[in-house]
């Protein structure tokens, strides 16, 4: 018998302090959802982005996000307090609710990890046609320049070395781009050409390339224009994906250590072992 109440105080404190760390989690995802859609000016700056293209509304994309993270957080919040009050208080009603629930929440993330690498191809797909129409209404061609969309593409091709998205020919139809220069016309952009030092750049806005021809003649040695971006992104994503999968893996078993540990409680309980010695 006292083996058994050992092992149930053990189950008891365990269940309880892995729900504190859910609640404490999910509070954080709660507060930056209300932050992301409280905070009218930073979301602004963030979607001007998105304007060029009707078909890809990151304006929606990101109150989306941040309604996700609100109630995801919150659900988080509910199914942690279940947890800790089932937990210490003992009672089957709320530990049953309480692995029901985060039972379902297991089913869920696995079924959206299998939809998820179904859809990959299509995803990869529809972004490329967003970046594609992106340059070509919005793209300034500038490294000083102000426009968001032309800031963000600049800093990744200069951080990756590369240019375009799968080729430098994706800037021949970038209309917002003022081509013509002191030495003619530029056939790519100055921030595919490259650099002495690109943390220069980067870091202090110095843009100092190794030939000041290379915009208007481009070459292998001078240039990045046989280097596509989309490929160093997805390698950049690919060499970090195990700490994503790390940190994915242990939530997922962390919630299904969670269930067992509640049935295991529940079971006891139903044995006629309810009455617990340790009280918090």
């Amino acid at each position: 018998m006292v083996e058994l109440d050992c092992g149930r105080k053990t189950l008891k404190y365990m269940l309880f302090v892995i729900n504190c760390i859910f609640f404490a989690l999910g509070a954080v995802a709660f507060g930056l959802g209300i932050w992301a859609l409280v905070d009218k000016y930073k979301m602004n700056v963030l979607t001007k982005i998105g304007a060029a293209s009707s078909n890809f509304n990151i304006n929606g994309l990101l109150e989306s996000a941040a309604i996700v993270l609100l109630v995801g957080g919150l659900c988080v919040m509910i199914i942690g307090f279940l947890g800790c009050c089932g937990a210490i208080m003992q009672k089957k009603c709320l530990l049953c609710s309480y692995a029901i629930f985060l039972l379902l929440i297991v089913v869920l993330e696995i079924a959206a990890i299998a939809i998820a690498a179904s859809f990959r191809g299509k995803v990869t797909t529809e972004m490329k046609s967003f970046l594609r129409q992106t340059i070509n209404s919005k793209y300034q061609g500038r490294v000083d320049t102000k426009e968001p969309f032309s800031l963000a593409l600049d800093y990744a091709q200069v951080y990756f070395q590369c240019c375009g998205i799968d080729s430098y020919a994706d800037f021949n139809g970038a209309s917002a781009w003022k081509k013509t220069g002191e030495k003619g016309t530029m056939k790519i952009p100055p921030a595919c050409c490259k650099l002495k030092d690109k943390d220069a750049l980067l870091k202090h806005q110095k843009y100092e390339p190794i030939d000041w021809n290379c915009p208007y003649n481009p070459t292998a040695i001078n240039s990045n224009m046989n280097k596509p971006c989309w490929a160093s992104i997805e390698d950049y994503l690919k060499s970090r994906i195990g700490v994503v999968i790390g940190i994915a893996a242990g939530i997922l078993v962390s919630e299904i250590i969670c269930v067992v540990f509640a049935f295991c409680i529940i079971r006891a309980m139903r044995g006629g072992y309810s009455d617990m010695t340790g009280k918090v």
